[in-house]
């Protein structure tokens, strides 16, 4: 209308000059604005969120690193009861009394167990299982039934109802005749 003809318009509607032909499609200063807060807190929020990662993984090391303490402070008082009754056999005490301590000491080390969920695997008397006992010998014996422990090498522990350690036992076989 103002000298232009339409067949000066490009297929987008822009002027050959690459104005847009209508202010409505050009970006407002308002829009460009809420871009840019947009993308601000974005990236703040980027930032935050990699922050928190990286707490997390410290605080999850830090958790494995010290995950022991707990148990370690009990069982090193009970180390220091077996130094005191080891250096009162130095020092001539009635080893009768030495023992009484030590079984003493061994209940509170048992105690100590339990409160942390280790409990011992049943062993004597029960049926070989593979899944909780490791059969290091066998006892011929017509005193007990064919497949049952005897007699236990080492115990086995369970560590909140999963097994830690098998124990080590010797299983009844039928005496051969």
């Amino acid at each position: 209308m103002f000298g232009k003809k339409d067949s000066e318009t490009n297929a987008e509607g822009a002027q050959p000059s690459g104005e847009p032909r209508d202010s409505a499609e050009a970006p407002k200063p308002a829009e460009d604005l809420k871009v840019a807060e947009y993308r601000d807190q974005m990236l703040r929020m980027k930032a935050e969120f990699e922050n928190v990662k990286k707490r997390l993984e410290r605080d999850k090391s830090d958790a494995v690193k010290y995950a022991n303490e707990k148990i370690l402070v009990d069982v090193l008082q009970i180390a220091d009861n077996f130094e005191r009754a080891l250096s009162s056999i130095d020092q001539g005490h009635d080893p009768a009394k030495v023992k009484q301590g030590l079984s003493i000491v061994r209940d509170e080390l048992k105690k100590v167990l339990e409160r942390h969920g280790v409990e011992t695997v049943s062993s004597v008397g029960a049926p070989f299982d593979p899944n909780l006992h490791e059969a290091v010998g066998i006892v011929e014996t017509d005193d007990a039934e064919d497949g049952t422990v005897v007699d236990e090498v080492q115990k086995g522990y369970f560590l909140n109802g999963r097994l830690i350690r098998p124990s080590r036992v010797r299983v009844a076989q039928a005496a051969k005749k």
